[in-house]
């Protein structure tokens, strides 16, 4: 594209644009097309004739900007060999990993593979050595950043030099065998989580403020140690005319012009996962699903509260999704649900450091205190590996206290 595109040096410059009949309309070219934007065409303003073409070139020129930002950069500018010439194929191949992960993965993904990209893109591979990496890393952290930042990163960095090994990129192939040699350190592991008192006091606050189905929620987070996903689901990406729950995306005043995105709502608690008689559900746990494909049995026989809470819920029909926002009488998304606990927590004067996503760990801990074998605990919390359940345990200090003890009580 023309330095126009950008600078605007040509006022009359109005790429992808053309005309059919009375009408001019904006398309993106073939290319962009088959690595993945959205087939389609927009009809630009006016009509043949009217004196309104440099109107209908400024917005040609926008609609390609925001083209080429939705693949994250100026194709026509990148330079072959470049960190940001190997991130943006990894993203746009369409026999690239990234499209075999689930959705929200890769909106994760796509967020630090954005800041590496901003940090090293113009830098080469074939100059990427040890010394480079060790520098890039030492460098992060003189500017403060998080030993947990430094180490997504160099573990993005990893994902996209061993792609760049899959289409035999010699200098992603060395590349990926330095960065295999080394050890990025880990972030420590969390030691505290939410206790039963701290949840107890959100659940009863959200229960004040109207919001019951998510009180409800939070508790089916802590008694049976959920993922919040799988609580309250979430809204992915999905085609139009998708079955299920199907919502339209808001778009602001810039976007109103681009195609319209729907996501569908899955994963979270249905109505048809409970027994009759609300003695237990059957729920195959979201992360995990490739690998234990098979809906797991969860007991309420002495979830007392929880039971007659569903009830409560029941009263409105028994189809669906069960938590179901009061507000906007829709399934939570994830930012809804977590503002909803942030809110909470603050009224009933818990410290923010209980965060939302501890619950489940604050659930294994409490657990864990009890003396449980730590492949109950595995399965309760639905990995495949008792090392992954390790991660959620943080009574340590606890621990240690009982195992005295237990001794000296001999």
């Amino acid at each position: 594209y023309k330095p126009a595109l950008w600078d605007g040096s040509d006022p009359s410059y109005a790429p992808g644009a053309g005309t059919s009949g009375r009408w001019s309309y904006w398309k993106p070219p073939a290319k962009y097309r088959k690595l993945g934007y959205p087939k389609t065409s927009v009809r630009l303003p006016g009509e043949i004739g009217d004196d309104q073409d440099l109107d209908r070139a400024r917005m040609a020129r926008e609609l390609t900007r925001e083209m080429l930002a939705f693949f994250g950069a100026d194709m026509d500018e990148l330079e072959v060999g470049t960190w940001a010439w190997l991130i943006h194929r990894y993203k746009t191949d369409r026999h690239s990993p990234i499209h075999a992960v689930k959705a929200n993965t890769r909106e994760g993904y796509l967020i630090y593979l954005g800041k590496l990209e901003k940090g090293i893109g113009s830098a080469h591979i074939a100059a990427t050595n040890y010394a480079f990496l060790c520098d890039l890393r030492d460098g992060m952290i003189e500017h403060g950043r998080s030993v947990a930042h430094v180490k997504k990163i160099f573990t993005h960095m990893r994902i996209v030099a061993n792609y760049g090994r899959l289409i035999e990129d010699a200098s992603a192939i060395k590349v990926a065998s330095i960065l295999a040699g080394m050890r990025i350190q880990s972030p420590p592991k969390k030691s505290t989580a939410p206790t039963r008192e701290q949840i107890r006091a959100i659940v009863d606050q959200a229960d004040a403020q109207g919001l019951f189905a998510f009180a409800t929620g939070l508790l089916f987070q802590w008694v049976f140690c959920l993922r919040a996903v799988d609580v309250r689901g979430q809204w992915l990406e999905c085609k139009p005319g998708a079955g299920g729950i199907v919502r339209k995306v808001a778009r602001n005043r810039r976007q109103r012009h681009l195609p319209v995105r729907y996501e569908r709502w899955q994963d979270g608690l249905t109505w048809d996962m409970f027994e009759d008689d609300l003695m237990g559900f059957r729920k195959t746990i979201s992360k995990t699903s490739r690998s234990m494909p098979e809906p797991m049995r969860y007991d309420m026989a002495h979830a007392d509260e929880l039971r007659a809470r569903l009830k409560i819920l029941a009263t409105t029909g028994r189809i669906g999704p069960v938590i179901v926002g009061e507000r906007m009488d829709m399934p939570y998304t994830r930012d809804g649900w977590t503002q909803a606990f942030i809110r909470c927590r603050r009224a009933a004067g818990v410290p923010e450091e209980v965060k939302m996503m501890d619950t489940r760990a604050g659930g294994l801990s409490e657990a864990g205190s009890l003396g449980l074998d730590p492949m109950i605990l595995r399965d309760a919390a639905g990995h495949q590996n008792v090392s992954t359940t390790d991660r959620y345990v943080r009574n340590r200090e606890k621990n240690i206290a009982n195992v005295v003890q237990l001794r000296n009580a001999r």
